[in-house]
């Protein structure tokens, strides 16, 4: 019916006509919650968000490090849910700090005072080589001996951490779940086994 025949027609008719018109131009935006645990987010995983919100659907996104999303400065902006509690403050990260960091400089720090008295002239060089040597055995021990396991873990780790975000969101109005890298496979199977009627995918399609 053209915009003449409905003016033409019948008030009720035309009223009718028009809202059916307006309701079949208006899609009803999809809820799509987003995964991502990568520290600072891939360009595509970004892009994939600021498409999902420039369609006029809601990107609803769970998040390792919230800062890093914030500087991405996406318009409209999506709703944005962290960890509960910052994954360095984790029970596993604060132990590691304590002996692979903080204990071995406290005991590099007493030696040196130790070297310092007139007593302990003879311990000043083994402390200075102590001192030296503390803050790469210690970044080594980081980096190889502790991060390679704890990267096989974190998956297992994240996905307790949500229960504020999962208590936040209704979803039965969830449309699909998106777990957009590695670390949120073990989050998404967790939605799934709580949430069985909402699609869950690793694709980042719309």
């Amino acid at each position: 019916m053209t915009d003449e025949q409905i003016k033409g027609a019948d008030p009720v008719v035309a009223a009718g006509v028009e809202k059916q018109l307006q309701g079949a131009d208006v899609p009803t935006p999809q809820r799509i919650v987003v995964l991502s645990l990568i520290h600072r987010p891939p360009q595509r995983i970004v892009n994939y968000v600021q498409n999902i919100l420039r369609r006029g659907d809601e990107a609803h996104v769970f998040v390792s490090r919230i800062e890093h999303w914030e500087e991405a400065e996406l318009d409209p902006r999506p709703h944005l849910y962290p960890l509960d509690r910052p994954e360095e403050q984790l029970l596993v990260r604060r132990a590691e700090r304590a002996l692979v960091f903080r204990a071995p400089k406290a005991i590099s720090n007493a030696a040196g005072r130790l070297a310092d008295k007139r007593w302990g002239r003879p311990l000043r060089r083994p402390a200075e080589l102590m001192s030296r040597a503390q803050p790469k055995a210690s970044g080594a021990i980081h980096k190889r001996l502790f991060m390679p396991p704890y990267r096989a873990f974190r998956p297992q780790l994240l996905a307790k951490q949500f229960d504020t975000a999962l208590s936040s969101i209704d979803f039965d109005t969830v449309d699909l779940v998106v777990a957009s890298d590695v670390y949120t496979v073990t989050l998404a199977a967790r939605l799934a086994r709580l949430h069985p009627d909402v699609p869950v995918t690793t694709a980042l399609e719309l």
